[in-house]
């Protein structure tokens, strides 16, 4: 099993679940940045020319962020990624949805506005995506506060995906809500994380 990641992306998620679960295959990195995603090899891997990608035994490989968190849970249930119940499970995916929805809707645009329109509309098109990522941060911290972890008593996918979010607004200017970073640092202190973080350079 391998699993594909881009550091300081979207990836991260996946990357944190990955450890979650004890590192139960190879971590294999490519820079976005360098176009490693578009070479020949990785788009026979992956037409969509995106990270995060696990490869799985027989050739197969699965690609999309919720995908893959809930194959990893799937696989290694021990691992608690998807809850300890039924309900649990339901109110994981509804973050996994979420965040992949909001993502490329609230914070792409504000890395790379000229994806989104024409030059002169630039300045707006990344104010108004500033203006809703700070919005679904404020949205996730409302939900966070007062609680230890996003679902239930102990970590899950749904833990993975809040503390991308902090990360995405980090890297944008934007102040994450206490509550939300109060949630990040638990979740980051966990000694499974600590490699993982590591190697996206985290200190930890």
């Amino acid at each position: 099993m391998i699993l594909w990641v881009s550091p300081r992306t979207s990836s991260l998620a996946a990357r944190l679940a990955f450890a979650m679960c004890g590192m139960p295959g190879e971590v294999r990195e490519i820079s976005l940045r360098a176009g490693d995603a578009r070479s020949p090899e990785f788009i026979a891997l992956n037409p969509k020319g995106q990270v995060p990608v696990l490869e799985l035994e027989g050739g197969m490989a699965l690609t999309e962020t919720p995908a893959i968190l809930m194959a990893l849970g799937e696989m290694f249930p021990d691992s608690n990624l998807l809850g300890t119940s039924r309900a649990e499970r339901w109110q994981v995916m509804e973050w996994l949805a979420w965040v992949a929805w909001t993502v490329p809707g609230a914070f792409l645009p504000g890395f790379d506005p000229g994806r989104f329109g024409p030059a002169p509309a630039e300045e707006g098109i990344r104010s108004a995506a500033l203006a809703r990522a700070d919005l679904a941060l404020v949205y996730a911290g409302s939900r966070i506060e007062g609680r230890g972890w996003a679902v239930g008593g102990t970590p899950t996918a749904a833990d993975c995906s809040l503390a991308l979010l902090t990360v995405l607004g980090g890297f944008l200017g934007i102040a994450p809500p206490e509550a939300l970073m109060a949630h990040r640092r638990r979740f980051f202190a966990l000694p499974a994380l600590r490699d993982a973080l590591t190697a996206e350079g985290f200190a930890t």
